[in-house]
C-alpha cells in the first residue's frame, strides 16, 4: 500500500481546493494507495502544514500550485525534503507547468511537473515508469548514482536532466471523472465555498488570460451535471461557484441547468456564474427576471470599454446590449463586475471612462483587478511592445507601462481600497450617492477625490473599525466644505448617513455626529405590537432586532419633511416600515 498525500494551500479559509478533490477521487477508483489531503491557506503558519504533511507519512505529495501559493509551496518543499529525502514531490497548475523546465532547475527538490489536466496524467504516473508518461516533466537520473559527498545545487543540476514526453490529450468525456466533494463535508463546512465546473475551456482568445491557451471547449453532460447539482442542494450549501469560463456559451447547456436549479430551489443557497452579458437574448433575460431573489450570482468582466484596448486584448463587448441586459436583471440577480488597470492603451483619462460606464450599472460589486503578466499568455510575450513592467515575484502585477505610470496605478489602488469602503460593502446607499449626485460630474472624481483624502490624512496605513469609516466620510465632507453655504445640503447629508449607519444593524453606540431623536414611547408601542403579532417572542427580543428613529427628511423622496422608521433586523436584509 503506497501512501500518498495531496497539499492544497488556499488563498482563504473559506475556499475549497478543486484540483486535489479531483486527484484524490480519481485515485481512490483503483486499489493500492492510501490517501492522504492536507487542506490548508497561506495564512497557516508554514511549520503547521509542514508537519501535517510529514505526519501523513508520504512516499509520493502531490501538490496543486497557482498564482497565490507558489511562493510557498516552493518554501515548503524545501523544508520537506531536507526531512525526507526519499519523497517523491510533483506539482502541478498552471503556476509550474508553462515554465517547467526552468522551475524544476531552481528547486531540484521538485521530482516531476504535470503538465495539462491532472486526473489522467497522475494515474498514469502511479501506474507507469516515468517516461512513457505523456504530460509530465522529470529527471532522466541515472541507475547508479556516483560515489561521491552529497551534491550542492549546481551539481544537482547537471546530474539529472529534464525531460518531457510531450503533451497528454484533453480528456474527451468529462463524466469519467468523479465528483470532487465527500457528502459529508458538504454537510460540514456549509459555510465554505465550492468550486464547481460543467465546462472546460474556452473560446475566447483574450489576451491576458490563462484560459484563452485552450481554445475548445468540453461539457460534462446534462444528466450528470444535475446528479451533482443535487448533491450540492441535498447538503444545504451555502455557496456554489462555478469555475466555467465563460458559463452563458451554450444556450440549450447553461438554460437546463439553470431551470433544474430553479426547479430544485433552496433558500439558502446560491450559485455563482462567470458570463458575459452581451451574449443574451431577449428570451433569456426574460426568464432571468424570474429567478428568485439570491439564488444566482453573476460575474461579468468588462474589463475596459476603450475600444483600441478591446482590440489589442481580443476582446469584444457590445457594450449598449450588455448594459441593456446588466439594468433588466440586476434587481433579482446579485452582480459582480470586473475592470482591468494597466491594460494595453488603457491611460488614467481613458479608465476612468471604464470606472464610469460600469458605475453607472449600479451592481452590487465592482472588482477592480490589475493585470498580471502571466505565463503562456499572449501578452506576456508583448511586454517590450508595450513597455511593461511588472513584479517578478506573484502575482506578476504590472506597475507601468507605456500608457500608464506607476504613480496613477498606486492611485487606482487606492481608489480601490475607497470603493470597497464605501461602495462594495453595500454600506453607504443613500450618503455617497447624495455626495455624487450633488458634488461631482463622475463618480470616479468623488472615489477619487476620497482616496486623495484618505492618503493625506494617513488613513490607508492602518485598518479601520465600520464606526471609523463612517466618520471619516463626515471628516472628508467639512473639510471639502460642502455645507459650509448651504445648511439644508448639511442636514440632508448627515440624515443620510444616520439612515445608511442604522440600517446595518442595531447601534451598540452612536457617533458623535449621530444626533438620535426617536420617540422613545412610540418606539415601545411598536416593539409591543410586533409581539402582539408574534413577530418576536418577548419585549427583549424586539429592542434587541429593531431599531426607530425619526429623520428630518423623508429619506426616500429627500423631501424636508420629518419622517419616522422602524428597522427590523432579519436574516440578510434589513426590513423598513415608516411610522
Amino acid at each position: 500500500m503506497k501512501n500518498i498525500t495531496l497539499l492544497g494551500i488556499n488563498s482563504k479559509f473559506v475556499h475549497t481546493n478543486l484540483a486535489i478533490r479531483y486527484i484524490k477521487k480519481t485515485i481512490e477508483q483503483v486499489e493500492g494507495y492510501n490517501l492522504t489531503m492536507v487542506e490548508s491557506s497561506i495564512n497557516n503558519q508554514l511549520p503547521n502544514i509542514i508537519r501535517e504533511v510529514i505526519e501523513s507519512k508520504p512516499e509520493i505529495l502531490l501538490v496543486s500550485t497557482y498564482i497565490w501559493n507558489k511562493e510557498f509551496v516552493f518554501k515548503i518543499i524545501v523544508e520537506l525534503k531536507k526531512i525526507n529525502p526519499d519523497l517523491k514531490i510533483y506539482l502541478g497548475g498552471p503556476e509550474v507547468s508553462y515554465n517547467a523546465e526552468e522551475v524544476m532547475k531552481m528547486y531540484t527538490e521538485i521530482d516531476g511537473i504535470i503538465e495539462g489536466e491532472g486526473e489522467k496524467i497522475v494515474m498514469n504516473l502511479l501506474q507507469k515508469e516515468e517516461n512513457k508518461v505523456l504530460g509530465l516533466y522529470y529527471r532522466e537520473t541515472p541507475s547508479v548514482l556516483p560515489d561521491i559527498p552529497p551534491l550542492d545545487k549546481e551539481e544537482k543540476e547537471n546530474h539529472g536532466k529534464i525531460k518531457f514526453n510531450g503533451h497528454e490529450a484533453p480528456i474527451e468525456d468529462l463524466d469519467i471523472i468523479p465528483f470532487p466533494y465527500e457528502k459529508w463535508e458538504l454537510m460540514e463546512n456549509k459555510g465554505k465555498i465550492f468550486y464547481y465546473e460543467s465546462t472546460r475551456g474556452c473560446p475566447f482568445r483574450c489576451s491576458y488570460c490563462m484560459s484563452s491557451i485552450e481554445k475548445s471547449v468540453r461539457s460534462f453532460s446534462l444528466p450528470r451535471v444535475k446528479k451533482d447539482l443535487m448533491i450540492f442542494l441535498d447538503g444545504g450549501v451555502n455557496l456554489v461557484k462555478f469555475v466555467d469560463r465563460t458559463f452563458n456559451l451554450k444556450k440549450d447547456h447553461y438554460m437546463e441547468v439553470w431551470k433544474f436549479l430553479i426547479e430544485n430551489y433552496r433558500p439558502n443557497t446560491t450559485f455563482h456564474f462567470e458570463i458575459s452579458a452581451d451574449l443574451f437574448d431577449d428570451e433569456v433575460i426574460e426568464f432571468l427576471t424570474t429567478v428568485p431573489k439570491d439564488l444566482f450570482q453573476f460575474e461579468i468582466g468588462v474589463q475596459t470599454i476603450n475600444d483600441r484596448t478591446m482590440k489589442l486584448i481580443r476582446r469584444k463587448n457590445d457594450l449598449e446590449k450588455l448594459s441593456k441586459n446588466v439594468l433588466a436583471i440586476k434587481d433579482n440577480i446579485h452582480l459582480h463586475l470586473d475592470l482591468i488597470a494597466g491594460l494595453p492603451k488603457e491611460d488614467f483619462e481613458t479608465f476612468k471612462s471604464s470606472f464610469n460606464y460600469v458605475y453607472d450599472l449600479k451592481p452590487e460589486m465592482i472588482q477592480l483587478g490589475f493585470l498580471k503578466i502571466l505565463r503562456g499568455t499572449e501578452i506576456s510575450g508583448q511586454i517590450e511592445e508595450f513597455d511593461y513592467k511588472y513584479t517578478e515575484f506573484p502575482p506578476y502585477e504590472v506597475i507601468s507601462n507605456s500608457d500608464i505610470t506607476y504613480k496613477e496605478l498606486l492611485k487606482l489602488k487606492d481608489v480601490e481600497e475607497v470603493l470597497d469602503f464605501y461602495y462594495n460593502s453595500g454600506d453607504f446607499i443613500k450618503s455617497v450617492d447624495y455626495l455624487i449626485s450633488n458634488f461631482y460630474s463622475t463618480p470616479f472624481e468623488f472615489y477619487l477625490d476620497l482616496a486623495n483624502f484618505y492618503e493625506k490624512k494617513g488613513h490607508f496605513k492602518v485598518s479601520h473599525k465600520k464606526l471609523a469609516i463612517f466618520n471619516f466620510l463626515v471628516d472628508f465632507y467639512n473639510e471639502k466644505k460642502f455645507g459650509e453655504h448651504d445648511r439644508e445640503g448639511k442636514i440632508r447629508f448627515i440624515e443620510y448617513l444616520k439612515f445608511d449607519y442604522i440600517n446595518l444593524g442595531k447601534p451598540g453606540k452612536y457617533p458623535e455626529w449621530f444626533v438620535s431623536s426617536k420617540d422613545r414611547d412610540a418606539y415601545h408601542e411598536l416593539v409591543e405590537k410586533l409581539v402582539e403579532e408574534s413577530k418576536f417572542k418577548n419585549n427583549r427580543q424586539g429592542f434587541k432586532n429593531t431599531e426607530m428613529e425619526e429623520f428630518d427628511i423623508d429619506i426616500f423622496t429627500g423631501e424636508m419633511k420629518k419622517t419616522k422608521l422602524l428597522f427590523i433586523y432579519e436574516g440578510k436584509e434589513t426590513e423598513i416600515q415608516e411610522c
